[in-house]
């Protein structure tokens, strides 16, 4: 008598038949061999999985149970997904200079995921997906793939290489790559505010101290980009750049429940614009013959307190996306608007993190600058926007100023 239960299936013309062979003793070895293998299969699955809920053959679109389907995938969970019934495998989001600030400046952190979970780490287009397994597939660019024999040793190196990315984006050394702000450069008031602090520099650095001052152009600030800074950012991922864009949703969100600057979410009319008078230089540090940052003093019009509460609500909505050191979280915006920046000396040269080492700033002397231009006005400024923008790239269509991800309106 054929096996008519555990008979192998053949295929004919898309369907699928059961072939009836072998003698009843050849079926009871299939079986015996079957139940071993399952033995096996559920010894091997944590306690919590043993009930084989993610093998059952629920019915699919084409009537065939997915393990038998032949991809190479046999099993997914949680983001996680065993391939042919062998290794796990997980990607984390992250750009490929986060990935190489790992494993240049902490490759401790990923010899060690290798020692404490037997698994490795493949970075897109790198040496490591030479070793990778048959049948897996190298990480998509803007991943990083983790490969371990279990699903817990899976989970385990994933959180291990999650934590050795949170520690690198706490680190100085790796720039930041985004910031939100409020441009000041832009529209009729933006335009005299350029004119005002071009002429400017052009006074300064024309003027008999400037040499003496250690007062040179490639200090000098682009006034096309001056803006206010409400938080600094480092977006490495593309999951972190989606949460920012949804803080900057939630902050929209906040501004017109609080009624600042624009219209309430009701529809009514807010309060008028927000003014802002851009007057008077100072610097970052008391003592004007060590000047590093030099800046304009920026002051609300009127005592509505608008501008603090478009400060407060960025910090509480980018804090809560989780994308703000506990640093940058606590410390309170200073409004101004740059000039004169000594880490823009010589720009372009020795500034592979990005340019944001403080170790070799050479200050200038301001004081005669300040003798003689300290009063500079800049008229007042209507705030009609919040940007998230990209550092280090710009909109030519916007006149220069920083590319533009993502944009709240404040003003009419």
């Amino acid at each position: 008598m054929g096996d008519v239960i555990f008979a192998d299936i053949v295929d004919v013309g898309g369907r699928r038949f059961r072939k009836q062979s072998g003698s009843i003793g050849e079926t009871l070895e299939r079986v015996r061999a079957r139940k071993a293998a399952e033995g096996r299969r559920r010894a091997a699955l944590p306690e919590d999985e043993e009930d084989g809920r993610d093998f059952r053959d629920d019915d699919d679109d084409d009537g065939v149970s997915a393990r038998h389907r032949g991809a190479s995938t046999l099993r997914e969970e949680d983001g996680f997904a065993q391939h042919a019934g062998g290794p796990w495998t997980a990607l984390v989001s992250a750009d490929a200079d986060l990935a190489r600030h790992v494993t240049r400046h902490d490759p401790d952190a990923i010899a060690q995921i290798r020692r404490d979970h037997d698994a490795s780490i493949a970075l897109p287009a790198g040496p490591s997906t030479k070793a990778l397994p048959s049948g897996i597939e190298p990480p998509p660019p803007g991943s990083i793939l983790v490969v371990a024999p279990s699903l817990t040793a899976a989970r385990d190196a994933k959180r291990a290489l999650e934590l050795a990315l949170e520690r690198a984006l706490r680190s100085p050394k790796l720039p930041y790559t985004h910031f939100v702000c409020v441009p000041l450069c832009l529209g009729d008031d933006g335009e005299r505010l350029v004119r005002v602090v071009r002429a400017f520099h052009r006074d300064v650095l024309s003027s008999p101290y400037a040499e003496q001052c250690d007062i040179e152009p490639s200090i000098a600030h682009e006034p096309g980009h001056a803006h206010l800074t409400l938080c600094m950012l480092k977006l490495f991922s593309d999951e972190a750049r989606s949460r920012a864009i949804a803080a900057m949703d939630a902050l929209d969100a906040a501004l017109k429940e609080m009624g600042v600057g624009g219209v309430e979410s009701g529809g009514a009319s807010a309060e008028p614009s927000i003014q802002l008078e851009i007057k008077g230089l100072d610097a970052m540090n008391s003592d004007f013959s060590k000047v590093d940052v030099l800046f304009l003093k920026v002051r609300e019009v009127g005592e509505k307190g608008a501008m603090s509460a478009i400060c407060d609500a960025t910090l509480r909505c980018f804090a809560n996306a989780g994308l703000l050191s506990r640093k940058d979280e606590h410390k309170p915006v200073k409004l101004h608007a740059t000039v004169m920046n000594t880490r823009l000396r010589h720009r372009g040269s020795n500034r592979g993190n990005g340019g944001d080492s403080w170790e070799q700033r050479r200050p200038f002397d301001a004081r005669r600058l300040m003798a003689s231009h300290g009063d500079l006005d800049c008229g007042v400024v209507s705030v009609k926007t919040v940007h998230l923008s990209k550092r280090g790239e710009y909109d030519v269509e916007a006149g220069g100023f920083y590319r533009r991800v993502a944009e709240v309106r404040v003003g009419s």
